[in-house]
């Protein structure tokens, strides 16, 4: 056994202790140097994270205000060709017209309501008074000349001018107006046609935005500032926050369409980003606080020195929080765009249609060929509702057959003719209703059979139909529009809407043809006027010559029969005042017919009671010819006179009734009637016959070979009279 020497172990001792103080040190310098790395590491991590949130919220502010622009201007592009679209509308017509169009203001309205921002559509003449809008019918009264959207478009065109936040006189809610100048061939200022947006429409799109807190978004004119619309939205809807116009000219001086720059709002740092809309004088200003980071970035920088002591968990935590953060950007970047991508597409469906309606509605303008209008509105139909098959059924007066298709191929056509599209849609053509059924093969008719059977292989069988009645302003249902599609469910609400635009732009221009078509009748109506205006005289002559001989048989005949000068007097001017009455009715008839009721309820009238029980007319509609309505005329008024003198009519209690039948045979009208009196005096046959009795047996058998039987009973005089009224036939209009 070997033992060491005292030598020896103050050597071992001493290496010993160097290397203990050798760990020492190292260990304090490994625990410097991990102080230090971590402190290192934290420091340059919290500056890294500083630097990310900056640019975070920069890359945030330019995506944001990418998207947003691009959505404005997609609204801008709509409200354009929305303008264009009512300016095309009212081409043609004064401002008196416009305002009194109900058609026109449906077309607006149609429009107005299919684009959900926009609040209303206003035409003003160049007085700037409203004169009509898609917010109610009539327009009230509203005046525009000190709008600046107004303003700005009297003495030069500005094109689509966007004008400063307002409150609505008529709706009474915040809104902006888009103009578009009116102007003649010449470029004579005549009006604006703008559109109000909603504000709230840019508000709830806005707030869906994930941005940092204290962001602010603004719509605003590049020419002068002035703030359009802001999320979040002032308190009154209207008070915007000021913008650094001079920090924003000189930013849109470096770049022009857009960029970031700095700026001070209402005593505040902020950082912004500016996107100009399309090619127009506005911008998408998206901005926050200039210190927006510090309080994320306060959040995790404590959140890392709590976790500091422990790398490997800070790291952990760091890398946790930076993919967190990387996803939660991503997510927010996909949300955004497929939103605004959504958008985007909606809105080029809308615009699509609204083209389709726009040139349409040109080409209607100018077109009077009603073949030709026809097969304009169901080629747009077809293009609107991408129907397989489409067709034009002409009213009931035309008794609703097919006048145009348009079918996608010849199998259509054949399942289109399979079915009775008038007991199917049977309200659109009764009632003027929109008709819509998404599976005919489902529905049933009245008899509760099904509209269609199964489809075959060697034709296909339409399923979805939809039924338009195309509407002229009287009311009248002109034509039927119908169209179909093989697969089910495939026509909507939106359908209706753009088929209801449509059609009431044909109902216009149906309306145009008609008018055209009765101004060339009403020419060739005037030309054979002419030619028969000597007929005309020689007529007028006969006649006079007939009523004079009418008066000289009528003095002669009460002549006769007068006891003295006042019976004379009395009888010859009711016989005058007769026989001019039914001249009268005559000549309201230009001399063809006088009608029986007319002449019994003018000779009558005066006797009856207020209740109108004293007198019964029963009959149908008869019309005298001008040889029989004369002598018919003066044989009512003898009866009269001699009731109200002798019979029922002398006494408050008396009852007239008077009946006919009119029978057409093959000479003409058999006429029967019957005068019968009830509730007067006793009645006994006469001793002598006055001119009465003469003028109902003598003229009336002479002139009308009519049968006359006069039964004096006590109750009460009944006469019968049977005629055949020959038909005249027609000279034309006479005086």
């Amino acid at each position: 056994m070997q033992f060491q020497t005292p030598s020896e172990s103050i050597s071992l001792s001493q290496k010993r202790r160097r290397r203990s103080r050798a760990r020492g040190r190292l260990t304090l310098v490994m625990g410097l140097f991990g102080v230090a790395f971590i402190l290192l590491t934290f420091g340059y991590i919290a500056w890294e994270q500083r630097n990310r949130l900056i640019q975070r919220n920069e890359d945030d502010l330019r995506n944001a205000a990418f998207f947003l622009a691009d959505h404005t201007a997609r609204l801008m592009e709509v409200t354009d060709l929305t303008l264009k679209q009512t300016t095309a509308l009212m081409q043609r017509q004064s401002w008196d017209q416009v305002e009194a169009s109900q058609p026109l203001w449906q077309q607006i309205r149609a429009v107005q309501e299919a684009l959900p921002y926009i609040d209303g559509v206003w035409l003003n003449d160049p007085s700037g008074r409203l004169r009509l809008t898609s917010a109610q019918f009539p327009a009230p009264e509203s005046n525009v000349s000190g709008r600046d959207a107004f303003t700005a478009q009297v003495n030069a065109d500005q094109g689509l001018f966007v004008g400063e936040p307002i409150l609505g006189s008529v709706t009474k809610i915040p809104t902006f107006m888009i103009s578009r100048r009116l102007q003649d061939g010449d470029g004579a200022f005549e009006g604006i046609a703008s559109v109000t947006v909603r504000l709230t429409y840019f508000y709830d799109y806005w707030s869906k935005l994930r941005l940092p807190r204290g962001s602010r978004v603004v719509l605003m004119r590049g020419s002068d500032a002035e703030v359009i619309a802001q999320h979040p939205p002032p308190p009154d809807g209207l008070s915007f926050a000021p913008i650094d116009k001079s920090a924003f000219d000189a930013a849109v001086r470096t770049t022009t369409q857009a960029g970031l720059y700095s700026f001070i709002s209402m005593g505040r740092e902020r950082a912004g980003a500016y996107r100009q809309v399309g090619a127009m004088p506005l911008y998408i200003n998206v901005s926050m606080p200039q210190d927006a980071y510090w309080t994320p970035w306060f959040v995790q920088t404590r959140l890392y020195g709590a976790f500091a002591l422990v790398a490997l968990l800070a790291l952990l935590a760091l890398t946790t929080l930076a993919s967190q953060q990387f996803h939660e950007q991503a997510a927010n970047e996909a949300l955004l765009e497929k939103q605004v991508a959504l958008r985007t597409k909606e809105l080029r469906t809308e615009t699509s249609a609204l083209e389709v309606l726009n040139r349409t509605g040109s080409v209607l303008a100018a077109e009077l060929d009603l073949d030709r209008i026809i097969e304009s509105v169901v080629d747009a139909g077809v293009e609107l509702t991408e129907a397989q098959a489409g067709a034009f059924f002409c009213g009931a007066a035309q008794d609703g057959k097919e006048h145009y298709g348009k079918f996608a191929s010849p199998g259509f056509d054949e399942a289109f003719a399979a079915l009775d599209i008038r007991a199917i849609c049977a309200p659109a053509f009764t009632e003027g209703r929109i008709v819509r059924l998404d599976n005919i093969a489902v529905e049933q008719g009245y008899d509760g059979t099904p509209f269609t059977a199964d489809a075959t292989l060697d034709r296909p069988v339409l399923r979805s139909l939809m039924a338009v009645p195309v509407l002229l302003r009287n009311g009248e249902t002109h034509g039927v529009l119908v169209f179909g599609h093989q697969r089910p469910g495939e026509f909507t609400q939106r359908s209706e809407r753009l088929l209801a635009g449509l059609t009431s732009q044909a109902a216009i221009a149906l309306e145009n043809s008609r008018l055209y078509r009765d101004a060339q009748s009403e020419i060739e109506e005037r030309k054979q006027a002419q030619t028969q205006q000597s007929l005309l005289i020689r007529e007028l002559h006969h006649r006079v010559k007939n009523t004079l001989a009418t008066v000289q048989a009528v003095v002669g005949a009460t002549a006769r029969s007068a006891l003295n000068i006042d019976d004379f007097y009395q009888a010859f001017v009711g016989r005058i005042i007769s026989l001019a009455n039914t001249h009268s009715l005559l000549t309201e008839a230009v001399w063809q017919t006088a009608s029986l009721r007319e002449i019994m309820e003018k000779e009558l009238r005066p006797y009856n009671d207020v209740r109108g029980l004293r007198i019964s007319l029963n009959g149908p509609s008869v019309e005298l010819p001008s040889d029989a309505a004369v002598p018919i005329g003066m044989a009512i008024h003898e009866l009269t006179t001699n009731a109200a003198k002798y019979g029922a009519l002398s006494v408050p209690r008396g009852r007239v009734s008077v009946s006919w039948e009119a029978e057409a045979t093959d000479e003409g009208t058999r006429l029967k009637l019957v005068w019968e009196e009830t509730g007067g005096p006793e009645v006994s046959a006469p001793t002598r016959q006055g001119f009465g009795s003469r003028l109902l047996h003598r003229v009336l058998a002479t002139q009308l070979n009519a049968k006359v039987d006069m039964d004096f009973r006590p109750e009460g005089l009944r006469v019968a009279l049977e005629t055949i009224l020959k038909h005249e036939p027609n000279k034309g209009p006479a005086l």
